[in-house]
């Protein structure tokens, strides 16, 4: 979910000349809410396609000017410790109108963070995925499963 999201979030920054943050802090896939997924997961980037990429585990030490879009990341940080579906529906909503115009936001800083699943074209999708590259030691497990389980087969991969 996370990986599809990105796409259209680059695709936007690339249309508009913004500078991508990706900002996996809080993932369920970690135990660490303060660590930023990506670089757990994957090779830093500065740059996927000509879009200037910020995804080091920095983020803590960082702030992001306001406004914000969608206007929810406007309020207190106090009134936004819960946040419940229907707003992140609605968020969705909002960032996939904002993406779908293709034109910019007078916010300085937008905030994608609804799954924005299946929420953008194909070709974004796959600069995402030749842009990006797991890390070595998550490579080499990869790798290690493939032979041990798959490489003397044929094999169709089937995910549902």
């Amino acid at each position: 979910d996370c990986l599809w999201s990105l796409a259209p979030a680059w695709r936007f920054a690339k249309q508009t000349g913004r500078t991508l943050v990706i900002d996996w802090r809080g993932s369920c896939y970690l135990d660490e809410p303060f660590t930023n997924a990506f670089p757990v997961f994957f090779e830093p980037v500065e740059d996927i396609a000509g879009v200037r990429v910020i995804c080091d585990d920095d983020l803590n030490r960082r702030s992001f000017p306001g406004p914000f879009f969608p206007a929810w990341w406007n309020k207190p940080s106090i009134d936004c410790v819960y946040r419940p579906d229907e707003q992140i529906f609605r968020e969705r909503d909002a960032l996939d109108q904002l993406f779908q115009s293709k034109r910019d936001s007078d916010a300085t800083t937008v905030v994608c963070d609804a799954c924005l699943m299946w929420r953008c074209d194909q070709e974004a999708e796959r600069e995402i995925f030749r842009s990006i590259k797991p890390r070595p030691e998550i490579r080499a497990r990869i790798d290690a499963i493939y032979r041990e389980h798959f490489e003397p087969y044929s094999v169709i991969g089937i995910h549902a």
